[in-house]
């Protein structure tokens, strides 16, 4: 209101937009979308949009729920897919529900977490002091002068078991003297209370098993080859960015917001089928 002249007016209020604090730590006003997309190979132009879903202000789990949500649908609708790239966001409990529906999760290990003993493993004359350590199960080697060093335990390969719940296991050989020593760990899921005998569980010892130990562990080949391409998301989004006016949302309220980012989805897919039945040079990387 106009406390000179009493006029009254009415400005428009977005009630889906709230404070949002983006990866880098700025905080904007605006709301929130989870988008997910794929590609064929290494060019942008095969992208295709597979689903877009609004973040609810106070949502319980906030972007990360409504993502293993969407993951898990996406999952279920495309039996091929198997898995997602996500960022810092994932923590333990997220990828518990989707290593638990069979699929894998690839992501960074979250910086606060502290090396955690796992439990000493006897075989014979020997003794292994494990750790879970930077995702993965790590051996404690002391040395002469006193030091002590957490080394990477070598991971032959990863097995998935399982019908309608899954279970992931690292297949280990841990060096010995003696020989080496096969031993398989679970991984990607917390086990519960009930699920494993009594006091065994990973509820019943407080590990955290999702939390601590991946899948995929970060400083591994495999991750470094295959994590780069999350970056493809922050692409997608600054094409959403760049096809707005002053990149921002040109509507209110959910409703209309989603008929918008459809509708980009859809001319994006568009122009990817297009290129597609067009002819695969089309999508070759230009050199």
């Amino acid at each position: 209101m106009n406390m000179t002249t009493g006029e009254i007016r009415y400005h428009r209020v977005d009630p889906a937009s709230v404070s949002q604090v983006e990866g880098g730590g700025a905080e904007v006003f605006g709301p929130k979308y989870v988008f997910f997309s794929a590609r064929k190979d290494e060019n942008y132009l095969s992208r295709v949009f597979l689903d877009s879903r609004y973040v609810p202000h106070l949502h319980p789990g906030g972007e990360a729920a409504v993502a293993v949500e969407g993951v898990i649908d996406i999952m279920s609708a495309a039996p091929g897919c198997m898995g997602t790239l996500y960022d810092g966001a994932f923590r333990g409990v997220h990828r518990d529900a989707i290593a638990r529906y069979g699929g894998l999760v690839i992501n960074k290990q979250h910086k606060g977490n502290e090396p955690q003993f796992y439990e000493s493993l006897r075989r014979g004359r020997c003794t292994h002091e494990l750790w879970a350590a930077s995702g993965r199960i790590a051996e404690k080697v002391h040395f002469a002068d006193g030091t002590a060093e957490l080394v990477p335990v070598p991971i032959k390969r990863m097995e998935r078991r399982g019908v309608l719940m899954f279970r992931w296991y690292h297949v280990l050989a841990i060096p010995c003297r003696h020989g080496v020593h096969e031993y398989w760990v679970g991984v990607g899921t917390i086990s519960r209370r009930g699920e494993r005998p009594p006091g065994e569980s990973d509820e019943e010892r407080g590990f955290h098993r999702a939390e601590h130990l991946q899948q995929i562990p970060e400083f591994t080949r495999t991750h470094q080859l295959v994590y780069p391409y999350r970056s493809d998301a922050e692409s997608g989004h600054a094409q959403l960015d760049a096809s707005l006016w002053n990149g921002r949302l040109i509507s209110y309220g959910v409703e209309a917001q989603q008929l918008l980012t459809f509708g980009f989805v859809f001319a994006q897919n568009s122009t990817s089928r297009a290129l597609h039945e067009e002819g695969a040079t089309l999508l070759r990387p230009v050199t």
